[in-house]
C-alpha cells in the first residue's frame, strides 16, 4: 500500500513507525522543516515540507497513487480541508483525527472517517483503568452500547473453579475467548474457569460492572466497589 501521512506530532510519528513496519510506502507532509528532517533520517520514505491543503503539496506526495492519506494535526479546519482534497482526486481511504468533538457531524457530513479526540479517548481509558482495574484491554463497540474487554482469572475470582453455563451470565454476555498456558480454549458451556484463564468478555456496556464482578473480588484490586471506590478495608 501507499499510504500519505498529513501531520508529525506525537500521532503521525507512531503511525509512520507502525506502518514501516509493515512495509508499506509511506509519505509525510508536516509544516514544521525540523519534524520532517528527523523523520526522513528514521525511515525509508518522502517527507514532504508544506501546507496539505494545497493540492500541489498534496500532489507531490504522490496523493494519486495514494492507497489511503492518514490525516492527524491538531487543527480540524486543516484536516477537513486535506480530506475533501483528498476525495476530489479519488483517495480510497481517508481517516482524519477530530480534535472539537462538535466538529464530528461535520467531517461525518463530508464522508471522511473519522478518529475522534484522541486526548479524550485517553483520558476515557485513564478513567477506566482507574474505576475498573481487573480489566485489561478493551474495545467500545456498536457506538458505546457494548464493550469487548479481557480479564484474568485470579484465586480470588467468583468465577474460579465454575463452569461457564452456570455463571449468572445473561443473554447480553457472552465469553467469546479464553487463553490458557499459551493455547486458545473454545469457551463452551460445560468449560471450567481455571486460575490464570484470561478471558475474553462481550458484554452490553450497562453489564460491564456487574459482569466484571463476576470474574474478580476487591482481594485483586485493592478497591471496595460496593462503597463508591473508596479504599479498600485495610
Amino acid at each position: 500500500m501507499y499510504i500519505i501521512i498529513v501531520g508529525l506530532g506525537g500521532i503521525g510519528q507512531n503511525l509512520v513507525y507502525l506502518i514501516s513496519k509493515k512495509k508499506d510506502n509511506i509519505a509525510v507532509i508536516d509544516k514544521n522543516p525540523e519534524r520532517c528532517k528527523d523523520i526522513a533520517a528514521k525511515y525509508d520514505l518522502l517527507a514532504i515540507v508544506g501546507d496539505s491543503t494545497d493540492r500541489s503539496i498534496l500532489e507531490q506526495a504522490g496523493v494519486k497513487s495514494a492507497d489511503a492519506i492518514l490525516i492527524t494535526t491538531s487543527d480540524d479546519a486543516t484536516n477537513l480541508m486535506t480530506a475533501l482534497v483528498g476525495k476530489e482526486v479519488g483517495v480510497p481511504n481517508i481517516v482524519s483525527v477530530v480534535n472539537q468533538q462538535d466538529h464530528v457531524d461535520m467531517f461525518k457530513r463530508a464522508g471522511v472517517r473519522v478518529q475522534e479526540n484522541p486526548d479524550l479517548a485517553v483520558a476515557e481509558s485513564l478513567r477506566r483503568v482507574m474505576i475498573r482495574p481487573s480489566i485489561k484491554e478493551y474495545i467500545s463497540v456498536a457506538s458505546g452500547r457494548a464493550e469487548i474487554f479481557e480479564t484474568t482469572i485470579t484465586e480470588h475470582s467468583k468465577a474460579a473453579g465454575k463452569q461457564i453455563a452456570k455463571l449468572p451470565l445473561g443473554s447480553d454476555v457472552l465469553i467469546v475467548a479464553i487463553e490458557r498456558n499459551g493455547d486458545i480454549v473454545v469457551p463452551k458451556g460445560d468449560i471450567e474457569l481455571k486460575v490464570g484463564d484470561r478471558v475474553t468478555i462481550f458484554a452490553a456496556s450497562k453489564l460491564v460492572d456487574k459482569t466484571a464482578k463476576l470474574f474478580f473480588s476487591n482481594q485483586d484490586n485493592g478497591v471496595d466497589n460496593t462503597n463508591n471506590g473508596n479504599k479498600a478495608n485495610k
